[in-house]
């Protein structure tokens, strides 16, 4: 039997998208009532009921017309709050493109810096060629708290430890590019982000242990990564940043089909452009689809977080999923063309995924699918369920204008654990002090 207090609840929740077992929960932790998820279920479908099978020529029974009027009631209210619910998501999105804009227009920027010259390497053994660095940042889960008790000693991760990491990442990805310039010319490099930039909320467990909430992992992260750029932008031409969101990211209990992009992800990388616009040779790219791509020459490479395939991360059902999404775009290139044939056709040599906090590459045939690693390391979650714990670690790709794709690096994160070198982690408790 349900409660009546808790029965408006139970409604609720489910217009709002919540599980059975998670109501189920939520009603035991908030009145202390502990009611099984199926007779929670059953009770909601009973409340429903189909309207559609009454015989209107049988005249009701007093009783069956209370029954009828309370479903009818039910069904009214139910609407009223689906009404409500999209009012105010409608309204929502309206601010967040309103911050969004607030955030480009009046943040400072980081001051320029210039750019340092390179000379041409000379000799024989030098190739005729430039080549541009691929270097992918994904899956840094800024604010999550990894402890190193309970990781037999594995692994650690906090805000300092992210901060010595993304150092080392850029100290290191400057020194790999320096010594390959002994044999190519390097003016581009490209940095994709891949998502999981933040810790995020999504699982009760990580709102309870996150150092901090996803607006102060957002905003801090966004500080510091603006940083690992502008620390690069002196010994590049040109640096691009292509953006995609992740999972961690987002704004819902379950993950959303429609509005992905409305995640801290999104809200960070226009932080971060915005930190950034002042250095002319940075440009970024965020879109609002999952999906994403940028050109190394003649290769057309796609980028995605990866939380979109399943089958655990297997190489073969990596593999299918890129297949499958071959086969949609060839179909949105047949819409194009039978359209006004203005609409960006996407098409794909490469791929470069996050997700499964590994490196791994896979040979997709018309170039290579490379996973790209993880920043934060394995945590609690990895060594208990999966008994697996791989180390921080990113990729560094290299690619030529006529050969593409010709080698790879890894930089490994953990040794900088202990570095005395970090960027600033200095945004101030009042955020006006970062507006003009």
């Amino acid at each position: 039997m349900i409660p009546e207090e808790v029965r408006l609840e139970i409604t609720r929740k489910r217009a709002e998208g919540w599980t059975w077992d998670s109501i189920a929960e939520s009603i035991e932790a908030q009145f202390a009532i502990k009611v099984h998820r199926t007779t929670i279920q059953r009770w909601h479908d009973r409340q429903l009921g189909d309207l559609e099978t009454i015989d209107e020529s049988v005249p009701l029974l007093p009783n069956d017309k209370i029954r009828l009027d309370k479903k009818v009631a039910h069904a009214v209210s139910e609407a009223n709050l689906y009404r409500k619910l999209y009012r105010q998501l409608l309204k929502d999105n309206v601010k967040k493109e309103v911050i969004i804009d607030t955030i480009h227009n009046l943040t400072s920027v980081f001051k320029p810096v210039a750019l340092q010259n390179y000379k041409s390497p000379k000799g024989k053994f030098t190739g005729n060629h430039p080549q541009t660095v691929v270097a992918p940042l994904t899956d840094t889960h800024i604010g999550e708290s990894v402890n190193a008790e309970q990781m037999i000693g594995l692994n650690t991760y906090d805000f300092s430890v992210f901060n010595q990491r993304l150092y080392g990442w850029a100290y290191q990805l400057l020194n790999l590019v320096n010594y390959r310039r002994n044999i190519a010319k390097i003016d581009d490099l490209i940095v994709p982000m891949l998502g999981d930039m933040i810790s995020g909320d999504i699982h009760e467990e990580l709102a309870r242990s996150n150092i901090a909430n996803c607006m102060e992992q957002m905003i801090r992260g966004a500080n510091l990564l603006a940083q690992a750029l502008m620390f690069l932008a002196p010994h590049f031409k040109k640096i691009h940043v292509p953006c995609v969101v992740g999972n961690h990211g987002r704004m819902t209990r379950k993950p959303p089909m429609k509005d992905k992009y409305m995640d801290w992800d999104f809200m960070m990388y226009q932080w971060i452009a915005t930190f950034c616009k002042g250095q002319k040779n940075i440009t970024f790219d965020i879109p609002k689809s999952f999906i994403n791509t940028f050109e190394v020459y003649k290769n057309t490479v796609l980028i995605m977080h990866g939380d979109s395939i399943s089958g655990a991360g297997s190489s073969q059902s990596i593999a299918k999923a890129l297949t499958s999404l071959r086969g949609v775009l060839q179909y949105q290139n047949n819409v194009n063309l039978e359209t006004d044939g203005n609409n960006k056709v996407i098409q794909f040599d490469s791929a470069i995924i996050g997700h499964f906090h590994r490196i791994d590459e896979i040979d997709i045939g018309t170039g290579e699918l490379h996973i790209a690693g993880c920043l934060k390391g394995p945590d609690e979650f990895a060594l208990q369920r999966l008994h697996a714990a791989t180390k921080p670690k990113q990729i560094v790709l290299y690619y030529h204008p006529k050969y593409g794709y010709v080698g790879k690096e890894i930089i490994y994160l953990n040794r900088f654990d202990n570095s005395q070198n970090t960027f600033l982690d200095n945004v101030p408790s009042n955020w006006s002090s970062l507006i003009k």
